[in-house]
């Protein structure tokens, strides 16, 4: 598609890089040589003449009117979004259930699809203890998957590498990403562009909870500050009322309060209202007071049949989620649509303020 000029990276540039509201998602990276993932940050590197507009359409903090989702009939919204099934479910697997976030159902599920040759890859997000910051990394193999497991709390740009993957020809590909990501390949989907045709190399979506991610150059001076050094082998946020940051290092678990580290948060997390990814084909987060489960909500037909296979061979265990916790979910993500709504509203009227 043409859009008639070359406007397309600066205005994304002025309306989101420059405003502080990127959420890193890595969806506008790996396409062109203008755009750079590094060390958490997304990094224009030059200017871009392309015509195609394709970093803007894809990006999930942009309001561009051809795919934009806010507005969309086409997905039934409820507060949590699509729901064919919902369960509390962990996987079968000691090693997974061990190294994963909670019940493990992620990359559980990623392994059994892989083995099953549903996918042949997948796109995840690695531990940042080999490289600058956590960043995507293509998996293709259940070691790797592991290798990666556990959830990292911040931005990691992973779309660069799922870009990347689909230049060199890759298909079947899973990705495993936040409410953002599943978003951004949701417009991609959407586009006019070459990338509803790139999106079809996308065999399975599985998206993870999430109510905001850190920056992650904040967060490195944070810990620095607190001389917290070395790699950290796990995250957590425990469910409420615990109101911790809590951190596996070598030297064992360490427990920050939630209200320290709240300013790292990224801006741009104040605008999404979606806490469960709804756009994925099966979303994964945690069942609030029960350790070693997860809340697994089952989304598209996709996700119906991979999930239903892993179930029935006995890779995933699945218990009734109780009516409290999936009345304590639609709460909480009702509150996130509600906090997005308002900074919505509030971005776009200083943005109208300061255009006067």
């Amino acid at each position: 598609m043409k859009n008639g000029d070359s406007k397309g990276q600066q205005t994304l540039i002025e309306k989101v890089l420059n405003k502080g509201i990127c959420v890193k998602c890595g969806a506008c990276v790996g396409l062109c040589p203008y755009f750079s993932y590094w060390d958490g940050e997304v990094i224009a590197l030059d200017a871009c003449q392309a015509e195609t507009w394709r970093c803007l359409q894809y990006c999930p903090r942009a309001d561009y009117e051809g795919t934009a989702l806010r507005d969309s009939g086409t997905q039934e919204k409820g507060t949590i979004g699509p729901v064919r099934e919902i369960w509390a479910a962990r996987t079968a697997d000691e090693q997974s259930r061990e190294l994963g976030q909670y019940g493990g159902v992620a990359s559980s599920l990623l392994i059994f699809a892989m083995k099953k040759n549903f996918i042949r890859s997948a796109v995840v997000t690695d531990s940042g203890n080999a490289g600058p910051s956590p960043s995507g990394r293509l998996v293709k193999s259940p070691s790797e998957i592991l290798e990666c497991s556990g959830s990292r709390y911040v931005a990691a740009g992973s779309l660069a590498i799922l870009n990347q993957a689909v230049d060199r020809g890759e298909d079947r590909i899973g990705v495993v990403g936040l409410p953002c990501q599943m978003e951004a390949l949701e417009r991609m989907a959407r586009s006019s562009s070459d990338a509803a045709e790139r999106t079809k190399r996308v065999k399975l979506k599985i998206g993870l909870f999430c109510t905001w991610a850190l920056d992650h150059r904040l967060l490195k001076r944070f810990l620095e500050a607190r001389y917290i050094e070395g790699p950290v082998r796990k995250f957590d946020i425990p469910p409420p009322p615990a109101e911790t940051f809590m951190l596996l290092t070598q030297s064992g678990w360490v427990h920050i309060p939630l209200g320290e580290v709240r300013n790292l948060i990224q801006k741009g997390c104040g605008l999404c209202a979606d806490m469960t990814a709804e756009w994925a084909d099966i979303s994964v987060g945690a069942v609030e007071g029960r350790n070693n489960w997860n809340t697994v909500i089952i989304r598209t037909k996709t996700g119906e049949k991979l999930f239903k296979e892993a179930v029935d061979e006995g890779a995933i265990e699945i218990e009734e989620l109780h009516r409290e916790n999936l009345d304590h979910l639609t709460k909480a993500a009702s509150n996130k649509r509600k906090r997005a709504e308002t900074a919505r509203r509030n971005e776009h009227e200083g943005h109208d303020e300061g255009d006067k």
